[in-house]
């Protein structure tokens, strides 16, 4: 027998800034609490990938964002639902931070990212962006 888990799409943003990397914890009383994340959310009906994290991004945090390049695609199921990711680079715009969805937040380097316990569909946009981040580089030299 299957059963039908709820399929939710959602939008994550890579937000840099000198370096480091914008991540945001959930509140501990919600679904995946303490875990770390790229801070977005839902995909409204008639929203593009990029206008929902610009939204998200704007209500989450209070920031004026511009979507970047796409990094990677992650599906995982949490069990009583599936949860399709899509992770972007997002490049800042305007705005101070304000934690209106998260209880803390933190900018770290890329090798720090391993320090954090993150939402496990999360891990494919880090693998992602570390691939990224050593073909620009390799680029420059």
């Amino acid at each position: 027998m299957t059963i039908n888990k709820p399929r939710l799409i959602v939008v994550a943003g890579v937000i840099e800034k000198q370096g480091d990397y914008l991540i945001a914890q959930r509140f501990n009383n919600s679904s995946q609490g303490g875990l770390w994340e790229f801070p977005g959310g839902k995909i409204e009906v008639g929203e593009t990938p990029s206008q929902a994290l610009e939204r998200e991004l704007c209500e989450e945090l209070a920031i004026r964002t511009v979507t970047g390049l796409w990094l990677a695609d992650s599906v995982f199921d949490y069990g009583d639902k599936i949860v399709e990711l899509k992770g972007y680079l997002s490049h800042w715009q305007q705005g101070e931070i304000q934690l209106n969805s998260h209880q803390q937040m933190a900018w770290v380097s890329l090798a720090q990212l391993v320090n954090y316990q993150f939402c496990a569909a999360d891990y494919p946009i880090i693998t992602a962006l570390q691939h990224h981040i050593a073909s620009t580089n390799s680029e420059i030299s």
